[in-house]
């Protein structure tokens, strides 16, 4: 007996250390509540004939990859099959002086005036010449300040105030890079001085020659900022480059082909709560148990939910993002036959119109 407990161990460490690894560099997208803006925030921005109002409550949002060490980001991307896609509900906030759809090393102490720090933008890590944005927790130099004295609102819903005392305004210093923009024409234009809300990207890229690392040993690397009184969502793509030479990891939102990769954290609701019906099958879909684990022959599907009856679609992966197993019905407790497939790691997925839940498993 001893003999089989030490062969299966050696076995699940040889899987894991062997197949999990092709999957690894993305720990997921954090959301920063970066900024909320008061009333002075509001008069200034009106003062200098912002192109829509930055309402007071307007909530400033930072997107960030968290990665591996080693890890880097290469580009955000959108195609026909995965279009990358930011909105609002109302319209993104523009800064009508230093403003820019695509971080381009605006300076330092341009970014220091009037609202050019609550700007909406894209980027690969940089937010003004010789700084790096980071969450506002991991800022260790305080604040570059501001010369007209506003964005000094702090909440408890924003963490950290990023002007006055004890401010942590989420820069570092380091080397940013100004990404290249490919095959864009008038995607950019509601983060571009032009009133809108949203964003579809089906051919085009904003890529960083060489990929960004983070410049904490965290490894976060921020993707974009941006202001809104709206609800905010995003469906996002990414590709890093790997420690290995010419290696790379291809992200999608959904729906991932072959050498593909998916994560829950790309898609983004700041409003999660939009009607009943989403907020039960989310929490159904954050509940997701397979059992047992690892498996031989059957594995057991359950999760949380208060309808027993709603359909979801199954999936199961191998780690190159290859579907192997698909049942278009289920319900909240099955069992999936899986003696057909090859011993190895794999990812369940488990999907609504509104959710998806992914969870991994060994196959003996």
């Amino acid at each position: 007996m001893n003999h089989i407990k030490i062969a299966v161990s050696a076995f699940l460490t040889f899987l894991f250390n062997n197949q999990l690894n092709a999957q690894q560099g993305l720990e997921g997208i954090i959301v920063e509540k970066y900024y909320v803006s008061n009333a002075a925030d509001s008069v200034n921005a009106f003062d200098q004939l912002a192109p829509y109002a930055l309402h007071t409550g307007s909530i400033t949002y930072r997107i960030y990859a968290d990665l591996l060490p080693g890890y880097k980001v290469i580009q955000i991307f959108g195609n026909t099959e995965h279009p990358l896609k930011f909105n609002t509900s109302t319209a993104f906030f523009n800064d009508p002086n230093y403003g820019v759809s695509v971080f381009q090393g605006t300076s330092l102490n341009n970014t220091k005036k009037h609202t050019t720090l609550i700007d909406s933008y894209l980027t690969i890590g940089g937010v003004c010449t010789g700084q790096m944005g980071v969450l506002k927790i991991e800022d260790t130099d305080g604040s570059i300040g501001n010369n007209q004295g506003i964005l000094t609102n702090f909440t408890p819903e924003m963490g950290l105030p990023i002007m006055g005392t004890n401010a942590q305004d989420g820069l570092l210093p380091g080397n940013p890079i100004v990404p290249n923009i490919l095959g864009l024409t008038n995607e950019l234009d509601p983060i571009d001085q032009v009133v809108g809300g949203s964003i579809q990207i089906s051919n085009g890229t904003i890529a960083a020659l060489g990929g960004v690392e983070g410049v904490t040993s965290s490894n976060h690397v921020l993707l974009g900022q941006f202001t809104t009184d709206g609800d905010f969502s995003f469906e996002l793509n990414i590709q890093l480059a790997t420690p290995v030479a010419g290696g790379s990891e291809i992200y999608v939102a959904s729906a991932p082909a072959a050498g593909e990769f998916t994560d829950s954290t790309l898609i983004y609701n700041s409003n999660p709560s939009a009607g009943l019906e989403e907020n039960l099958i989310a929490e159904a879909m954050n509940n997701l148990v397979v059992s047992p684990n690892p498996a031989v022959d059957e594995l057991q599907m359950n999760w949380l939910t208060y309808e027993s009856t709603q359909n979801y679609q199954m999936e199961v992966m191998d780690l190159e993002g290859k579907i192997v197993m698909a049942v278009p019905n289920m319900t909240n407790s099955e069992k999936i036959d899986i003696k057909d497939l090859q011993a190895g790691v794999y990812i369940v997925k488990v999907k609504s119109p509104q959710r998806q839940a992914t969870q991994r498993f060994i196959k003996l």
